[in-house]
Formats: structure tokens, C-alpha cells, sequence
């Protein structure tokens, strides 16, 4: 018996007809719909359905994916591809049915619009995402042109061809389009502009919570304007206002400040003066040292890979003339973050030497330190092409906690007169 007649034996049973039926008039529909609902009349079709599916199912009906319930089939003993099944258990192949251009146009009419409307129409992702949203975006008939007006006004707003310049929390930006809970996760108008935003930096689509944070981030927006923070500690402000006042005064008790987007926003104009030399670390161990030798010297803890919130804060230091000098982990992912402030907010690199990190070995040897091994795709380190060159070869990988005494010391000694 062949294989044909396996999944005939296996698949071609009354129970599974109606979810055959039903892949099949999506694979052939003009416009293939990315689910579609199965009724599930008694236990049996529940439990042969689950089988083939992958997961348990439970109730009279339940909505099944196109996608999934190929990859389902593909990976069961077949190996075969749902058009394949298809075409054994009804005898004849997948044809998809063809919509007429004239109807294609249509349907895209309001999208072309609403972008020609913010200058969007020419982007090199703009036909693409017309596109999906005509074939799976989910977006019915007479909603599509209020969808089309907002997503456009919102990607218009969005940073899809450049680094963000500033941030904006996802409930303003709704806010300016009417709901402030539009962009919320889940809703039409979110998975519409997260599609394009996706194109538009050649990601793939996100697919969970922290995915949708990071892509929304690269476009230049928070989910809120108070969850994420940055530490600082001793952030001389020369603002007599009381925001300043009151950040001064929890560093003169010994307390270091967290600030969010809504701190910045209601900061003054001017935070320090031009010249005002600011250390940033990655870990919090070096800022709670300094606090708790009461070391008065300016510090700014990006706290691994900085949030929306430490960049931002780091942009207006920046802007404002101070010197950032920067020190982090010695391994692959700290080498990326001091790349991108080396880059992006020309922050010195403090302490980020071939030579300091040769002297790091050898003190963690000399004091019977384990060091973790280097992991990760090595990174070129422009400002010391040789630190690259020997961390590789040395494949040991360095925390901040491990060179804290010469940190600590720099930091009372004052950054201007510390060589880097």
C-alpha cells in the first residue's frame, strides 16, 4: 500500500471531512483567509481533529489556522504539505480561485489613499503590506477605510527609516487618532501598523509581547511613559525649579533617583552644564558602590541594554554638552551596547581597552577569579581594534563587579582627569 492510500486509511474518515473541506475552500479562496471556523459536532470529530492539529480540542467548535495545520501535517509520518493531503483525500489538486484586478484595486483603494494622504505611498514597503492586509490583515470591508486613515496617520508619526529622534508612549500617539487604546495589543489597528513597521525594518512580524515591545521601540515609541526607568546618581542639575531641587535632595541623603519618560518631561530645559563629565555603566553594582562610598561624581546605569527612557536621558546629557564616559561588561553583548553609545551618543569608552581588559584577566587570576566563557559572535571594537582581537583569543568574559576597585577609584579621582 502506498502512501496515497496511508492517508486515505489514516485521514479520509467522516470525522475529519468537515476540516478538509473547510482547508480547502481556504487554499482556494481568491482572498485565503489565515483562519477559518471548524464545527465539532461530537467527540469524535474533537478527538481526531486534535490529532491531526496537534492540540486538544474542546466545545462544538473551534477556529483552526491555515498555516499551523500545514505545518501540522508536514510534520506528522506523511511529511506531506496540506495542498498534498488535500489532493489525495478529494482526488484533485488546490486551484486557487482568481479575484479580478478591477476588484483587487478596489479593495486597495483606501489603503493607497490614506497613504498617498501622509506621503507614505512610495515606500519600499508600502505595496507589500497593501497586500497582506487584502489577504490575511483581517480588516472587514466597512472598517477598512477608518483603519486605512488611522494606521497611515500613526506609521506617518513612526521612525521607519531612521533611529528615533525622540519618544512618544503608544497611548498618545493613539490618543492623536481618536481612542488612546487603539494601539493596545490585540487590536485591529496595532497588528496593522506593527506589520508595516516590520516591513519597513525588514524584521520579521512579532509574534509575542516582548517581540511587539521591541519592534514598537525601534520605532520610536514606549508602551507607557512610566514603566520603564534609568538610575542616576549625583546628576549635578543646575536648575533651581523643584523638580531639580528634588533630585538634588535625594542625592545629599544618599538615595539614587529612577527616572521615566514622564520625569524627563517635566524636567527643565537644561539639566547640567556644558562640559559636565558623566560616567554610564551597565551594571547596578557600580552605581550602588559609588552611592554607598558617597562618591559625588555623576552616574548614569544603562542596567544592561538601555531602555527608551536611559537613551533618551543620555540624548539630552549629550545635547547639552557633557562628556559621557562609558564603561561595560567585557563580553559580546557589552561590547555592542558601548559600540552603539560610542556611535550614537560619542560616550567615550572608559576603561575599554585591549590593555584594560588584558589587566582584568590577569587580576582575575591573580585572585583566583572564574571567569564565565566568552559566548556569542564576536564584535569588531573600533575605537581598539586589538580589544576585539583579544578577547577572542582569550574567550573569557569579563563583568563590570570584577574591575569595580578601579572603577570606584576613577569615579573619586573625577573622569576628566582619568584616562579612559
Amino acid at each position: 500500500m502506498g502512501i496515497a492510500d496511508d492517508v486515505r486509511a489514516a485521514w479520509g474518515v467522516a470525522a475529519l471531512r468537515g476540516l478538509w473541506e473547510q482547508a480547502r475552500e481556504a487554499l482556494e479562496s481568491p482572498k485565503p483567509p489565515a483562519t477559518f471556523r471548524l464545527e465539532l459536532p461530537d467527540a469524535e470529530a474533537q478527538r481526531l481533529v486534535g490529532e491531526v492539529y496537534g492540540r486538544p480540542m474542546l466545545g462544538r467548535g473551534t477556529r483552526i489556522s491555515v498555516s499551523k495545520l500545514d505545518d501540522a501535517v508536514r510534520g506528522s509520518r506523511f511529511g506531506l504539505g496540506l495542498a498534498e493531503v488535500l489532493e489525495i483525500l478529494h482526488e484533485r489538486p488546490v486551484v486557487q480561485r482568481e479575484s479580478s484586478s478591477r476588484d483587487e484595486q478596489r479593495e486597495l483603494e483606501p489603503l493607497r489613499a490614506a497613504l498617498v494622504a501622509h506621503g507614505l505611498a512610495e515606500t519600499g514597503w508600502a505595496v507589500p503590506w497593501m497586500q497582506w492586509i487584502r489577504q490575511y490583515g483581517r480588516v472587514a470591508a466597512d472598517e477598512l477605510p477608518a483603519i486605512a486613515r488611522s494606521a497611515a496617520g500613526v506609521l506617518s508619526a513612526l521612525a521607519l527609516d531612521r533611529a528615533p529622534a525622540a519618544w512618544v508612549s503608544r497611548g498618545e500617539l493613539a490618543a492623536r487618532f481618536g481612542d488612546p487604546h487603539q494601539l493596545d495589543s490585540g487590536t485591529t489597528l496595532s497588528r496593522v501598523v506593527l506589520k508595516a513597521a516590520a516591513l519597513a525594518h525588514g524584521v520579521e512580524s512579532p509574534g509575542n509581547e516582548r517581540e511587539r515591545r521591541a519592534l514598537w521601540e525601534r520605532c520610536g515609541v514606549t508602551l507607557d511613559a512610566v514603566s520603564a526607568s534609568v538610575l542616576t546618581w549625583a546628576l549635578p542639575l543646575v536648575g533651581a525649579d523643584s523638580w531639580s531641587c528634588g533630585v538634588r535632595q535625594r542625592s545629599a541623603i544618599g538615595l539614587p533617583t529612577h527616572l521615566t519618560h514622564l520625569d524627563l518631561r517635566a524636567a527643565p530645559a537644561r539639566l547640567v552644564e556644558p562640559g559636565t563629565a558623566v560616567a554610564v555603566c551597565e551594571s547596578p553594582r557600580v552605581l550602588e558602590s559609588a552611592v554607598q562610598e558617597g562618591i559625588e561624581h555623576p552616574v548614569v546605569c544603562v542596567s544592561g541594554h538601555p531602555t527608551t527612557v536611559a537613551l533618551a536621558l543620555l540624548d539630552r546629557l549629550t545635547t547639552e554638552g557633557a562628556t559621557l564616559h562609558h564603561h561595560g561588561d567585557f563580553d559580546w553583548a557589552g561590547i555592542g551596547i558601548a559600540r552603539a553609545l560610542w556611535e550614537h551618543h560619542r560616550a567615550r569608552p572608559w576603561r575599554m581597552s585591549a590593555a584594560d581588559y588584558r589587566e582584568a584577566l590577569d587580576r582575575a587570576a591573580a585572585d583566583r577569579t572564574d571567569l564565565p566563557n566568552l559566548v556569542g559572535a564576536a564584535l569588531e571594537t573600533p575605537w581598539d581594534p586589538a580589544l576585539a582581537e583579544l578577547m577572542s583569543t582569550a574567550a573569557r568574559a569579563v563583568e563590570e563587579e570584577v574591575v569595580l576597585p578601579s572603577l570606584l577609584a576613577d569615579l573619586r579621582a573625577g573622569l576628566t582627569a582619568a584616562g579612559t
